[in-house]
């Protein structure tokens, strides 16, 4: 299931369809486009042209929704499926067979969701005093193990049994991702360990996520999903690949030698 967010434009989507075209899922899939903040009437042709060059199918929310928001709503119409890989906007597959690897790794034993990436990062731990009272309440302090939302997997009947509501915030959409009611420890609190998948398709529990070289870890060479957060650590120059590093795994961080 793939978010196109119409204010990103065409760029995003054609990245994505060039990356699903030259890096073969190796898993049959239905791949579900969900088209998010669009006007009533035709698609722009920026849109529609690549999309109808495959098989897909579509789904329009009737209004712009959060990411995680336009995720739930699409799953309750998939009823076919029994397992759904959501990658967003900006994710960018890097490996043959990206889809079998993650739907692999789902079958293990105890596994009840894996994803591309996953970080410690605490918004609590990060925040400003002045806002810390109320972080307190909505996140756990570092370290904060999640799975990122940029590429995940999970089964359908497990997504649909969790507390999924978020209106229309974006503080909330956050919270659902990386909060104290966030997905990871909702699946967690079942029972459901929470894996990320490199490309080698190795799982890697969140004690090994500092230094299995995908999120914000060294070059990042065994990504397997790329986003815009991982591009931004892949352009910047040292000091600024130490500090992402340090957000995301603190002490634990595991970063590049610059190249002299």
């Amino acid at each position: 299931m793939h978010l196109v967010w119409a204010p990103l434009g065409a760029e995003p989507l054609e990245r994505f369809l060039r990356s699903y075209s030259e890096r073969p899922p190796g898993l049959g899939h239905r791949l579900v486009v969900v088209l998010n903040g669009f006007a009533d009437g035709p698609l722009p042709a920026a849109v529609a042209e690549p999309l109808a060059q495959l098989p897909h199918e579509a789904l329009r929310p009737a209004r712009a929704i959060q990411d995680l928001a336009a995720y739930r709503l699409a799953a309750g119409h998939v009823s076919w499926a029994d397992s759904i890989c959501f990658v967003n906007s900006h994710a960018q597959p890097l490996a043959d067979g990206w889809l079998a690897l993650l739907h692999e790794r789902l079958q293990d034993d105890g596994v009840g969701i894996v994803g591309a990436t996953g970080s410690h990062e605490s918004t609590f731990s990060a925040a400003p005093r002045p806002l810390k009272p109320l972080r307190a309440l909505q996140y756990p302090p570092f370290p904060n193990p999640h799975l990122r939302t940029n590429s995940f997997m999970l089964r359908r009947a497990d997504m649909l049994a969790l507390d999924w509501r978020i209106g229309r915030s974006k503080s909330a959409a956050h919270q659902l991702e990386s909060g104290k009611r966030g997905i990871t420890r909702q699946l967690a609190a079942r029972g459901l360990r929470a894996r990320v998948v490199d490309r080698d398709g190795v799982a890697h529990p969140p004690e090994q996520w500092a230094a299995s070289r995908t999120f914000r870890s060294g070059d990042q060479e065994r990504l397997l999903v790329a986003d815009n957060r991982t591009r931004q650590y892949a352009d910047a120059p040292p000091a600024e690949r130490e500090r992402l590093a340090r957000m995301a795994w603190g002490e634990a961080a595991v970063t590049a030698v610059p190249r002299p």
